[in-house]
């Protein structure tokens, strides 16, 4: 089971002591928030009765409001605990663990004041160094929160100008660090182009070993492809964007529940055992939503073999099973049923009732209530849940065919589409957390105000006209990050994938184009039916979907919160399969949109809505966004498209250190340190300073998986190119989970890699001592420090393959592991050896002969 963002009971207990019982959860009732005892209880101002407040009064009254603010503790401990300043450090309120050494817990806080706190860990005083924090009068170390940090004080003029190099705003949720870090990475990532082509010039003309020409070629072309991917990468962080926290249920002014958008639970599902796809059902159906606003579906993609056979196969039967439970409702005790015993709300269309047929022959819908509307608004009610099936043609299009049958060809009709995989589980205020960011607020002399009913925003509930929010038409999706709570500390395979998730993603989301990643990302519904749903024409249909719409001018927001878990795949040959389907998806899009260069663009659009002067300021807007954005647009293509081919240079620089190993030939041959300095080491300074300043947010841990898995996963990503290219055959799915994939035959290719190094680090040592006759040992040095390099960014994963085979431990225990080395044992003999090799050293030529210069 996920760990959840539960926030409920701790948040209940604190909110009525704090807010001193002047506020109380929302009543239930028809279209009503449920309430359940796992639930978010919201606290609301009460409803003042006297209208003769005094001015002064107001104040006073308007500056006790509380907004909800989150506060984390991830610094280990068993027992946490939170006082502050909102009750003068009276009260240790009790954090909820959501993960061992991570606490979380939400207050309402001044929503104008600063607020003071610390934390007991143990029972020991603690501040958290990631955390802002003084001293304050009275000689304390504390953390400090503000209650709003879109409030605009006075700024001063250094504050002014940091501001404006670092493109980011001062008063936002960014840190010192993390503005020092942008304007660091602004001025290297500009002097990395002349400090590049400085170096370039000198690995050419002056410092390249002309006397090598393989080694030193095939180094120039690997470094080459090496800055060009960082430039195209690195662009992304140029204005990242840290967006505030807001709930739906707290904007201000506030949206009636009524007026909340209805929401579709899209969760995809193909062979996935039933007992997985449990977990996220769950967790949809405990959503912190109102029920009659939700609707839950599966959408199957392997549940009927051929057309008008309703034999189901043993997993369709375990899911239908489990989804009549799961609502609450037997179909054995409806009053009315076929004749071949099926319910009541079974649905099959046909050929000649399908709107579209390129994704589906027979549409079934499997309908598990409630199905009347009083039903759906009783309080405590749960969610429609709904299973639809298809049957494939023979071009099917796989996950994209499965979830355009879901919102062509059902009667699904939800304003808002939330996409899951199978085995995501997400917290219970997903969508309190994401939906806002989908808003706009409207001005008091908006035009929406006075706009007939039937002109209303249908996007927002029942379109009322009194609303102050309407739904953002420039808005697309708004997509969240994948979270695995099957991934050890360590993470030796890169599964948490922080460098995306936690810096480009954040990145891209400063110029509106953050990617779909298919899971996890509220979309609307307008959108999809305007671009005709999910876009064919690559195995990453999701990058290809969020391609279409931004270059349609809409914009799309990352919500980087942790408020989805799912599962890793468990061993190095799924996480290789997956990284392969990427790879040939990335190759796919960017060959697709070469193609359509040459087409007529718009053609696919088959939905067109107009509804009066707003819609079509917002199609003017988008459309005088295109151009703006338009170079934006083909560095971030560019980045997703060319980074399989662009990895190669991994294996060149493993071809440049196979060869100084065999040799002691370097690439490069520098006339002078100095002359080293000005080039080889000015360039890779500035190389460095500009990366870790980009992801100065990211652990160093991440960062280190994240060089590793790049040599590791270099051959699935030829392999994926390959197959791109190729277009022959199709490319089987790939579970999350990887159970049916344990091994494969591209770990062979890093293990044969990391036996390879070996052997040649140990050919070099004995060539040194035997053939070289102990003569420039610098040589010798530099080439078994370049190889143990590639050997310590291989050995990881190659280990865990090893493991693989090699252990008797069950597949739980070794999953994620690597071999267990008796490191005690390889230091010792280590030792001997390195001793022993300074002593036959000694007695080579050269060493005689350096012996007797240095004892003169």
């Amino acid at each position: 089971m996920v760990e959840s963002d539960r926030e409920s009971d701790v948040s209940t207990t604190i909110g009525s002591s704090i807010a001193g019982g002047a506020d109380g959860p929302r009543s239930v009732g028809i279209g009503s928030v449920r309430s359940r005892s796992t639930r978010f209880t919201r606290l609301t101002k009460a409803n003042s009765t006297d209208t003769r407040l005094t001015r002064a009064e107001s104040k006073a009254k308007e500056k006790e409001s509380k907004t909800k603010s989150i506060f984390e503790w991830n610094g280990g401990g068993r027992n946490v605990f939170i006082a502050g300043s909102w009750d003068a450090f009276k009260n240790k309120l009790p954090m909820e663990s959501i993960r061992p050494g991570y606490y979380r817990i939400v207050l309402p806080i001044p929503s104008t004041d600063r607020v003071e706190f610390y934390f007991f860990v143990d029972g020991h005083r603690k501040v958290a160094t990631d955390l802002p924090a003084i001293v304050n009068e009275f000689g304390e170390h504390v953390n400090v929160k503000h209650g709003d940090p879109t409030i605009i004080h006075k700024a001063g003029r250094v504050r002014k100008i940091l501001s404006k190099i670092s493109g980011l705003d001062l008063y936002s949720p960014f840190q010192g660090q993390q503005i020092a870090s942008m304007i660091i990475f602004r001025i290297f990532y500009l002097l990395t182009i002349p400090a590049g082509c400085y170096y370039f010039y000198w690995l050419i003309e002056v410092g390249g070993n002309t006397a090598q020409p393989f080694t030193w070629l095939t180094y120039v072309i690997a470094e080459l492809m090496s800055i060009t991917s960082a430039i195209i990468g690195l662009f992304a962080m140029w204005s990242p964007v840290k967006r505030r926290w807001r709930s739906l249920d707290s904007l201000k002014p506030p949206l009636p529940a009524e007026d909340w958008p209805s929401v579709d639970i899209i969760i995809s599902h193909y062979k996935e055992d039933p007992d997985q796809v449990l977990g996220a059902i769950r967790c949809a159906l405990n959503l912190d939503y109102p029920s009659h606003l939700l609707h839950i579906i599966i959408a199957d993609d392997g549940y009927f073999a051929s057309p008008k056979n309703v034999e189901r196969s043993e997993l369709g039967v375990r899911m239908y099973q489990m989804l009549a439970d799961e609502a609450g409702y037997d179909p054995l005790m409806d009053e009315v049923m076929h004749d071949n015993g099926l319910v009541e709300h079974y649905v099959i269309k046909s050929e000649d009732e399908l709107t579209r047929l390129d994704c589906a022959l027979e549409c079934h819908h499997f309908a598990f209530g409630p199905f009347s509307d009083q039903e759906k608004r009783a309080p405590g009610a749960l969610p429609r849940l709904s299973l639809i099936a298809r049957v494939k043609p023979e071009d099917h299009h796989n996950k994209a065919g499965n979830i355009n049958n879901v919102l062509f060809n059902a009667e699904t009709n939800g304003k808002l589409i939330l996409f899951l995989d199978a085995d995501m589980q997400v917290s219970e205020n997903f969508l309190l957390r994401t939906v806002p960011l989908m808003l706009e607020e409207l001005a008091d002399d908006a035009a929406d105000h006075i706009l007939p009913e039937d002109l209303v925003d249908p996007e927002i509930g029942m379109g009322n006209g009194n609303c102050s929010w309407r739904m953002n038409r420039d808005v697309a999706f708004v997509q969240a990050p994948q979270r695995f709570h099957n991934v050890c500390a360590e993470d030796y395979m890169a599964h948490r994938n922080a460098v995306f998730y936690d810096g480009i993603c954040t990145g891209r989301d400063g110029f509106g184009l953050t990617p779909f990643v298919g899971t996890n990302a509220v979309w609307r519904r307008e959108v999809l039916k305007e671009i005709n749903g999910v876009v064919y024409g690559s195995v990453t249909e999701d990058t290809l979907t969020s391609n279409e719409v931004h270059n349609r001018g809409y914009v799309s927001k990352y919500a980087a919160e942790d408020i989805a878990w799912g599962e890793a795949p468990v061993s190095v040959a799924a996480a290789m399969l997956q990284r392969q389907r990427w790879a040939k998806g990335a190759v796919m899009n960017g060959m697709k949109i070469l193609r359509d260069l040459h087409r007529e663009k718009g053609s696919s659009s088959h939905y067109v809505r107009r509804r009066g002067e707003i819609d079509e300021y917002y199609e003017y807007r988008r459309t005088a966004r295109r151009p703006n954005n338009a170079f934006v647009r083909l560095m971030f293509g560019l980045d997703s498209t060319l980074y399989p081919f662009l990895g190669v240079s991994a294996y060149l620089y493993m071809m440049v250190s196979i060869a100084y190993l065999g040799t002691a030939k370097a690439p490069i041959r520098p006339d002078s340190i100095a002359n080293l300095a000005a080039a080889f080491i000015l360039y890779y300074s500035v190389r460095y300073i500009t990366f870790y300043a980009a992801f100065s947010g990211v652990s160093s841990t991440d960062v280190l998986r994240s060089q590793q898995t790049w040599f590791s996963y270099n051959v699935c990503h030829v392999m994926g190119v390959v197959d791109a290219l190729n277009m022959k055959g199709r490319m089987g799915w790939v579970a999350n989970t990887g159970e049916r994939n344990r091994r494969n035959w591209m770990e062979w290719v890093n293990i044969g890699l990391c036996a390879l190094m070996m052997s040649m680090i140990l050919f070099r040592l004995i060539a040194f001592l035997f053939l070289d006759g102990g003569c420039a040992p610098w040589n010798t040095i530099g080439a078994v420090f370049f190889g143990s390099y590639i050997l310590f960014n291989l050995y990881p994963m190659a280990s865990i393959s090893l493991n693989e085979r090699l252990s008797s431990a069950s597949d739980e225990e070794k999953e994620h592991k690597p071999l267990n080395m008796p490191v005690p044992l390889i230091i010792s003999v280590g030792t001997i050896i390195g001793v022993a090799f300074l002593a036959k050293w000694a007695k080579t030529p050269c060493g005689v002969l350096s012996t007797a210069l240095s004892s003169r």
